[in-house]
């Protein structure tokens, strides 16, 4: 219970600080994703050459999958406009995906028809954050900041 609370606290202070300062806070997520990418492709390639004796294909799978996060994390780190890329087609999948959920469960017996609106509705929701996070690199910064200040809040509260 007490280390949901610090995470709450901890989150809402983050969200804040990446609100409050957006430019730096998405070059820093950026540099820290690109890292992270840096760091699986070298896992990657080690797993890579221990993978050999027993399977060539998962040799290769892993070489393919070191270089791609080695090339992503590169590119993460030096160019902050793709982090904001990333996020953007991922509201919009995501957008995507809680559209034809909800249109989904509007055709099953059995479920009511007020959750899959909603479902519908949060994402044309989504997909209207993807298209503000395309075109302002300000607003993926903002989204963050909101979505961890509402989860620390939710962690404070006990929901999660």
């Amino acid at each position: 219970m007490e280390n949901k609370i610090i995470y709450g606290i901890i989150a809402i202070i983050l969200g804040i600080l990446i609100m409050v300062f957006p430019f730096i806070s998405s070059f820093v997520l950026s540099a820290i994703f690109g890292i992270a990418f840096i760091i699986l492709g070298i896992y990657y390639l080690v797993i890579s050459s221990h993978t050999w004796s027993i399977s060539k294909g998962a040799t290769a799978g892993y070489v393919i999958l070191g270089i791609l996060a080695l090339i992503c994390g590169y590119i993460l780190f030096c160019d902050i406009l793709v982090f904001d890329l990333f996020v953007s087609v991922y509201l919009y999948v995501f957008g995507f995906m809680l559209i034809i959920a909800g249109i989904m469960r509007l055709f099953q017996k059995g479920y009511k028809k007020a959750p899959a609106i909603l479902n519908i509705i949060l994402g044309i929701i989504t997909i209207l954050l993807g298209v503000y996070a395309m075109m302002d690199p300000i607003y993926v910064a903002i989204i963050i900041g909101v979505a961890l200040i509402v989860d620390g809040f939710g962690l404070l509260i006990g929901e999660y």
